[in-house]
């Protein structure tokens, strides 16, 4: 997996883009948050136009994972809104798409993102994978041993709401929040990392590294293996969208301790290409 550690960029400073979808006559824009170089696998911000007609049938040859983040469109009969979530098997065949006022998402797909006319290859969808449409919202959190994401109660501060957990691999995406005055748990006393890689996007509030600064709305990490930051923490609360790739979410926490402040030194660890968009938060731009 050829992505670089990302420990953080704001979405909002990153310039939109052309999407694929521009080869289907529809001007989609993108922001890239992170991208492999070896498959082409992605995530980005996508902007929909109002407007926006698209006939179907089409479908993508690579898993499509999405997040709205504000606006509504339709696919065929279903009506995916702010906080509605799926994730569509490559050969997930679309009937038309259609949005009257506009939408953004959070996309991530498992390969190059191309949309392709018609119907998918027979047996090419798994519909056992396939996570049609889930109302985020309408999602009860859960807290303790019942919430947890690492095998681990959580504390009574902390809620998840899971969105995907893979059977085979633990792989997951789920909804990570915390109450306000949330300072970095005792277990926490120094920096942390995981030996899978966390991929996180700030919904709202803030989300603070002790060590490379703090995340607002439109925060984005690909967090690699074994990379140690922290202690982390928020004043204010936080809501996360975090996704987990390569097994199952463990953390392992150093021994020494390391220093934490609510309002940190802007110091983000970022690629040659990101290295452009440090612009710290805040931001009127909501993405």
């Amino acid at each position: 997996m050829a992505r670089p550690h990302i420990c953080f960029v704001q979405s909002q400073s990153i310039p939109w883009s052309a999407s694929g979808f521009a080869a289907l006559g529809i001007q989609v824009d993108v922001k890239v948050l992170s991208r492999d170089t070896e498959n082409g696998a992605v995530t980005e911000v996508m902007r929909l136009p109002p407007g926006m007609k698209l006939a179907g049938p089409m479908y993508f040859p690579c898993v499509f994972e999405f997040y709205v983040l504000a606006g509504t469109f339709t696919v065929g009969d279903v009506v995916y809104d702010k906080d509605t979530y799926a994730y569509l098997p490559p050969g997930y065949t679309w009937s038309q798409m259609r949005s009257e006022h506009g939408a953004v998402l959070l996309a991530m797909f498992s390969a190059t993102p191309r949309p392709t006319p018609g119907q998918a290859p027979v047996g090419m969808c798994d519909p056992a994978k396939t996570i049609a449409h889930v109302d985020a919202f309408e999602l009860e959190w859960k807290t303790g041993v019942e919430g947890s994401v690492t095998g681990k109660p959580l504390s009574p501060t902390i809620f998840t709401k899971k969105l995907r957990v893979d059977p085979v691999t633990s792989e997951q995406t789920f909804l990570y929040s915390a109450l306000p005055h949330h300072a970095p748990p005792k277990v926490m006393p120094g920096k942390f990392a995981h030996p899978v890689i966390e991929e996180i996007f700030v919904l709202s509030g803030e989300y603070v590294f002790g060590d490379v600064g703090r995340m607002g709305p439109g925060g984005y990490c690909w967090w690699r293996e074994n990379e140690y930051h922290g202690p982390a923490g928020s004043e204010t609360g936080y809501n996360l969208l975090i996704r987990v790739h390569g097994g199952p979410l463990v953390n392992t926490f150093s021994k020494d301790p390391a220093p934490f402040s609510y309002t940190p030194n802007h110091h983000p660890t970022l690629p040659p290409e990101l290295r452009d968009y440090t612009k710290p938060f805040p931001f009127q731009d909501p993405w």
